[in-house]
């Protein structure tokens, strides 16, 4: 099986992966990718899924070849194009393993590290989860005095934190 494969840049090897997954070609994608995966030239390597179809030995393979790439020092990212490979990836809770973008510019900021929505070099961090919350909760958000979330998942959409002493 040959796999398209291309340079994003000096530092990234894109490989698409334009078949559905299955019994029949598992072992040889599998073998494909670790071939092309580099191991002295690109740092990273990103899996463009071009599928909408992502089977649960797609997930296999992809997990199986990060494994190996990170024991080579590689990073590896996977750009889901569709929505419903997004979807699998996401009932699998694999996003962040996996590194899991919609877009090839969003795999490149995830195979270093960031995470989606990620500022740019030179801005101020965005303020801690504790920080956000306990402005929140003190009416300080810009949402007005006593601001509360309203809807039918309202009192689970925030996470519970330990009350600070």
């Amino acid at each position: 099986m040959v796999l398209l494969s291309y340079h994003l840049d000096e530092a990234h090897l894109v490989v698409e992966l334009s078949d559905a997954v299955d019994l029949d070609n598992e072992a040889a994608i599998e073998r494909e990718l670790l071939r092309l995966m580099p191991c002295c030239g690109p740092s990273t390597l990103i899996v463009d899924v071009v599928t909408p179809l992502l089977t649960a030995r797609a997930l296999g393979v992809l997990l199986r070849v990060r494994a190996d790439a990170e024991q080579r020092g590689v990073s590896m990212a996977v750009v889901a194009r569709f929505q419903t490979a997004r979807e699998v990836l996401s009932a699998a809770a694999l996003n962040r393993i996996l590194r899991v973008a919609h877009t090839l510019a969003g795999a490149e900021l995830r195979s270093r590290g960031c995470l989606p929505g990620a500022e740019a070099p030179g801005e101020p961090r965005p303020d801690s989860l504790r920080e956000r919350l306990k402005r929140r909760s003190q009416g300080t958000d810009g949402a007005g005095p006593g601001a509360r979330a309203v809807g039918p998942y309202a009192a689970t959409s925030l996470p519970r934190l330990p009350r600070e002493r």
